[in-house]
């Protein structure tokens, strides 16, 4: 009796360790949309985009718009928040010719190598829009009104505070 208790709590103890290790398992440093498109980022990733509809209405001279930017998507692939909103803008981009680089953090959110040291990055995920290198203005963690409206308000340089801004959402 003792021995199949012994079996019992050490298998038990064995599948949570598993359990936990997967959920542990993350991308860090400048990863690809490919790269999610992999077990087990694929899951989440598959939902997330397939759920979501474009508000093609809203993207009204996007393609214009995009000419010359550069979109850095900070995130990290344990953040609920980034598996929720990565997927969904990749979708939005997928119709235009976007110029984009992903970096994966830890949960510290930090990253190997000095690639996000001058960022300020505070939240995941965090997407950056440059235009001949400089910031125009960035979405952290969540849209304000939604991801399509604040792209092309920060696009069009209009008034915009991301929702962790003081005064944001």
């Amino acid at each position: 009796m003792k021995n199949f208790i012994l079996i019992m709590v050490v298998a038990i103890w064995g599948m949570t360790s598993f359990s936990a290790n997967a959920q542990d398992e993350m991308l860090l440093g400048v990863i690809s949309k490919a790269d999610l498109q992999q077990t087990p980022y694929a899951a989440w990733y598959t939902e997330n985009d397939q759920n979501y509809q474009v508000d093609s209405a809203a993207l009204s001279g996007l393609d214009e718009l995009l000419s010359g930017v550069e979109i850095k998507i900070v995130m990290g692939t344990w953040c609920h928040d980034s598996q929720r909103e990565v997927p969904r803008l990749y979708k939005i981009l997928s119709s235009y010719n976007a110029d984009t680089e992903m970096i994966a953090l830890d949960r510290k959110k930090q990253a190997p190598g000095n690639e996000i040291d001058d960022m300020g990055i505070t939240n995941t995920p965090t997407f950056i829009f440059y235009k001949d290198g400089v910031e125009l203005n960035r979405i952290v963690e969540v849209p304000v009104e939604s991801l399509e409206k604040d792209m092309i308000k920060i696009l069009q340089k209009s008034p915009y505070k991301h929702s962790k801004m003081p005064g944001g959402e």
